[in-house]
């Protein structure tokens, strides 16, 4: 416990910096099976995590809607619609930069770039959850408004108990465990060689992807300051703990605990930042909006093929949009869900198709790291949004000075 203590007092963004660099300080001496001993250790603390999140999305979501009365079914409506315009807003944004910068890019690339020995497992823990997080996010929103259509006062107070466990579990468990969480998938990456891969082979593409969700992402947040520069520092510094761990264990749902934290500091509300996370954690993904439609395009100038102007690409985009509601939470699960649309739409071969979610595969980490903080910008105009048509909750649970405003640290 009091190692735990201690490190709730060091800032947590230098904890995972360092975290992320032992990989690079042990190779020359730390062992295959340490590594591998601590890989299987994330995957265990993953496996428990993505049993659980199903319930504290339920929870969240439940306690939330509750405190909102006849706002409920609105609120929802209002989010799948900002989502989709953010998302819509992103692709066209990746195709306006690639459409530019791509024809002046070469585009070297073989699949034998993408031959690695890896990291094995020392063992398997594999708890299968009960339901989704999608199911959970459907039967919540339907909870929280049975509970406001019934009101009944106790079954009112026990949603906000659930969220309150669910909050405790976050902040007091899972956050702590956080280092060893990351290590043993930077221990994967760094053995995997995903990051020199990206480099050495694909340099100057995932420079131009990089850049530009870090451009994208950053008007986005100075955006959400209401371009006040101070306070846009710090909405990057709180969000910046997520970015890391987004990047580590190329997992939204992974980051999820993450992000409400750094959400809930950016925004001041809890209960709002409980429900727009994880409402929006695989369904609002403006990194990968932006990095597959540079690389698509890339993958069609590679095979000679024209890039399509702006009203043929204006139909690939609106089911693009429409498709990230499907993606599934897993690495890589953008590209699986987009891919026969790329073929339907944008005249991809099986081998074009192949080629390109190689690539994609090597840049999730980066595009995983934009897209959590990506959410936590939405999430920051999205809830003041809510605040000006009165659908937020002023029953958050915190201090009254502080809502809304953000806190001027990082933990």
């Amino acid at each position: 416990m009091k190692i735990i203590e201690h490190l709730a007092n060091v800032k947590l963004p230098a904890i995972l910096l360092v975290v992320l660099l032992i990989p690079f300080l042990t190779a020359p001496w730390m062992s295959y099976d340490v590594k591998s001993f601590f890989f299987s250790l994330s995957l265990t603390i993953k496996s428990l995590l993505v049993f659980v999140l199903p319930f504290i999305v339920f929870s969240f979501v439940v306690s939330c809607l509750a405190r909102m009365g006849k706002n409920a079914l609105l609120f929802a409506l209002l989010l799948i619609i900002m989502v989709f315009a953010s998302n819509i807003t992103a692709i066209f944004t990746g195709y306006t930069i690639g459409s530019v910068m791509v024809p002046l890019l070469s585009m070297p690339i073989t699949l034998d770039a993408l031959d690695g020995s890896g990291l094995a497992t020392m063992w398997v823990f594999e708890l299968p959850p009960l339901f989704t997080n999608m199911n959970a996010l459907i039967v919540g929103f339907i909870a929280g408004m049975l509970v406001n259509l019934l009101d009944i006062q106790p079954l009112r107070e026990l949603s906000f108990r659930a969220g309150n466990v669910s909050s405790w579990f976050l902040k007091h468990l899972f956050i702590p465990i956080l280092p060893f969480f990351i290590l043993g998938f930077a221990y994967k990456l760094h053995a995997d060689g995903i990051l020199s891969q990206a480099i050495s082979a694909y340099g100057r593409i995932l420079l131009l992807v990089i850049v530009s969700q870090l451009a994208y992402l950053f008007i986005y947040f100075f955006v959400a300051a209401r371009c006040s520069f101070r306070v846009f520092i710090t909405y990057v510094g709180n969000i910046l703990p997520a970015w890391l761990t987004g990047l580590s264990t190329v997992s939204s749902a992974a980051t999820m605990p993450v992000l409400i934290d750094s959400t809930e500091k950016n925004i001041g509300n809890l209960i709002m930042a409980r429900t727009i996370v994880p409402a929006t954690i695989n369904i609002h993904t403006i990194g990968s909006a932006i990095g597959l439609t540079i690389l698509a395009l890339v993958t069609l100038n590679t095979f000679n093929i024209p890039m399509p102007d702006l009203a043929g690409f204006a139909i690939f985009g609106f089911y693009y949009a429409l498709a990230k509601f499907s993606v599934a939470a897993v690495p890589g699960g953008v590209i699986l869900v987009v891919g026969p649309i790329l073929q339907s739409l944008m005249g991809f071969s099986d081998e074009m198709l192949g080629l390109i979610t190689a690539v994609y595969m090597i840049f999730d980490p980066f595009g995983t790291a934009m897209n959590v903080s990506g959410n936590g910008a939405f999430a920051i105009v999205f809830s003041r949004l809510c605040q000006c048509l009165g659908l937020s909750s002023d029953d958050d649970g915190s201090n009254e000075d502080n809502k809304h405003e953000p806190e001027n640290s990082v933990v």
